[in-house]
C-alpha cells in the first residue's frame, strides 16, 4: 500500500501540514475517506481527536514540545479555542509551570469544548477579552492561535481572585527580564483590558526593587 500514489501523495500531505490533516483538509485535498481509514488500520496515522489525523511517526519533522501538539490538536478540532493562562504563559516561556488541565478561552456563550483526553479547563471570555491581544505560534507550518505575553498577563491579573498572584508575578518578572519586552505595549493593555490600576502599582514596585 506505501507504493501507491495516492498513498504517497495524502502522506506527503501530512508531512507538508506539520503531521497534521483535518477532515475538512483531506476533503478539501480530494482525500478519499476510505483512504484515511486504510492509514489508519495499518498504523500509519493516528486520530487523536474526531476529525483531526497525524502521523505515527514524525521523526522525519521538526520536533515540537509534546505541550505544543496538544495544544494544536485541540484547535484543530475546536478552532475558537484558544491556549489561555497558564497555557499561553508556558508556551510563551514565562513560566515552567504547566497546569493540571489545557486552559483555552471560548466566546462566552458558544458551545464548550467537550473532550475525554486531554483534560481541559475552559474559560468563557466577552468579546472583549476574547478577541484582544491575539499571537500566533508556528508549529511545523500549521498556526496556533494564542495570547501575545502582554494579554497573557493581563487575563491572569483579571483572574487572580481565582488562581492568585504567584504566576502572574512570576510571568511578569520574567517578560520584564527580556531584551524584547515593551512597558509601553503592557500598558496599553492593561488600560485597554481594565486591570491598568493594579498592573501600573505592580510595575512601579517591580522597577523600585530593581532600583535598590
Amino acid at each position: 500500500m506505501n507504493d501507491t500514489p495516492m498513498t504517497d501523495r495524502v502522506l506527503d500531505l501530512f508531512a507538508r501540514r506539520g503531521g497534521y490533516l483535518t477532515a475538512g483538509d483531506a476533503a478539501g485535498a480530494g482525500i478519499p475517506g476510505t483512504t484515511l481509514t486504510r492509514l489508519l488500520r495499518s498504523g500509519m496515522i493516528e486520530r487523536p481527536q474526531r476529525g483531526v489525523y497525524r502521523l505515527a511517526d514524525t521523526g522525519g519533522l521538526e520536533s515540537v514540545p509534546s505541550e505544543q501538539d496538544d495544544l494544536l490538536e485541540v484547535q484543530l478540532r475546536f478552532p475558537y479555542a484558544r491556549p489561555c493562562l497558564v497555557s499561553a504563559l508556558h508556551l510563551h516561556g514565562l513560566t515552567t509551570t504547566r497546569p493540571a488541565a489545557l486552559q483555552f478561552a471560548v466566546p462566552a456563550n458558544h458551545r464548550r469544548p467537550v473532550l475525554d483526553y486531554p483534560r481541559l479547563e475552559v474559560f468563557y471570555f466577552g468579546t472583549k477579552f476574547y478577541g484582544a491581544g491575539l499571537a500566533v505560534q508556528d508549529v511545523r507550518g500549521r498556526s496556533l492561535t494564542t495570547y501575545t505575553a502582554e494579554k497573557t498577563l493581563t487575563d491572569l491579573l483579571r483572574y487572580s481572585s481565582r488562581y492568585g498572584r504567584e504566576l502572574y508575578l512570576e510571568g511578569l518578572k520574567n517578560y520584564l527580564r527580556r531584551p524584547e519586552a515593551s512597558v509601553h505595549t503592557l500598558v496599553a493593555m492593561g488600560k485597554d483590558q481594565g486591570v491598568w490600576k493594579i498592573l501600573g502599582h505592580d510595575l512601579e514596585v517591580l522597577s523600585h526593587d530593581q532600583d535598590h
